[in-house]
């Protein structure tokens, strides 16, 4: 009952519109700007912690960039409608899907060369990596499912049926992926020895959930919403146990190991940091300012370092509803890293 009423609260509060937390000191400070060039149309990032590299999705491509020296190393080519990014530490394979050719391709690491790849749903969006049953999993936004493909055999199962349109999904590295429901404002378990749905939960006040992270270690989910909202939930009874307030526009949310921080990156310009000082306390730590446009983000775990994309913005459109973020129209090849570290 305790935390149905703070839910509650949360979302009066929410309705007088309330500010975002300022910490006293800066809690991050860019400390790169890697011009990418290249189509402005971008989506998922991912780090690669055993080969210090961020790959970026975008236009038709994905770039590969060192981490520790800022250098465009190359890209990861032929990807129409490119979207999300796995690796699979086992064979060191990189995998990124393509939306125009619905296809998940599998790349060399060294060459950057495609070595195979396997038919997935229509509309291929985000791809993560299972450690317990060594699979690939693509959603596909218009097939309103899941197309596991092995990276043993490289050859794909048969799709999982979701019954909506789902988007950012996440492994515990003990046999379930975690994916959110988008339309549904639902987020959904499934079993990566079946492939099947093995739970459905409603995440409300959470509507129309983006990101999704996950603290493997207390079992916590933590999803950033189209809404303003991020909710964490018990990643084993689906219970929403805490909803805060976050920026709008938000595609992207990060677990932080190295600090014990929940984030969500938004497209108003913003990243919600959210502390997590225990399995069942979490607060808004603090808003720090990036980039508008900068709503997706990868992170490197071991420093807490953080990984954002955008573009010079050009026009800035309003959006239809108020509590909506603006539509940003960006300069031709202009796109760019972003590098944050934590202050502390």
């Amino acid at each position: 009952m305790k935390n149905l009423l703070s839910i509650f609260a949360f979302v009066a509060a929410l309705a007088a519109g309330p500010a975002m937390a300022a910490p006293a000191t800066p809690l991050y400070r860019l400390v790169a700007t890697i011009p990418l060039g290249g189509g402005v149309k971008w989506d998922y990032l991912h780090f690669d912690p055993a080969t210090d590299r961020v790959y970026v999705s975008h236009g038709d491509e994905v770039t590969v960039v060192n981490a520790r020296t800022g250098r465009v190393i190359g890209a990861l080519a032929d990807l129409p409608g490119s979207h999300g990014i796995a690796v699979d530490p086992v064979s060191k394979l990189v995998y990124a899907d393509s939306a125009g050719r619905s296809v998940l391709v599998a790349f060399n690491p060294s060459t950057l060369a495609p070595v195979a790849s396997a038919p997935v749903l229509d509309d291929a969006d985000g791809v993560s990596y299972d450690p317990f049953s060594r699979q690939i999993f693509v959603s596909g936004g218009d097939g309103d499912g899941f197309t596991p493909v092995s990276t043993v055999t490289g050859k794909a199962a048969r799709n999982i049926d979701l019954g909506t349109s789902p988007e950012f999904h996440v492994a515990d590295g003990k046999g379930s992926v975690f994916v959110d429901l988008v339309d549904a404002s639902e987020i959904a378990r499934i079993d990566t020895v079946t492939d099947k749905v093995s739970a459905t939960w409603p995440v409300a006040p959470c509507a129309h959930p983006k990101g999704l992270a996950i603290d493997p270690g207390t079992r916590r989910l933590f999803a950033s919403c189209a809404n303003g909202v991020g909710v964490v939930v018990d990643a084993d009874s689906g219970k929403v146990l805490a909803a805060l307030p976050i920026g709008k526009g938000t595609d992207a949310a990060r677990f932080d190991p190295a600090h014990d921080r929940f984030l969500a990156s938004n497209g108003d310009g913003t990243l919600s940091v959210i502390a997590e000082r225990g399995p069942d306390d979490f607060s808004l730590l603090g808003t720090v300012k990036t980039a508008p446009g900068a709503r997706t983000m990868a992170i490197d775990p071991a420093t807490g370092r953080v990984f954002l994309v955008t573009a010079k913005v050009t026009k800035i459109i309003p959006p239809a509803d108020p509590s909506d973020h603006p539509h940003y129209v960006y300069a031709p090849g202009s796109l760019r890293l972003l590098v944050f570290d934590p202050a502390g």
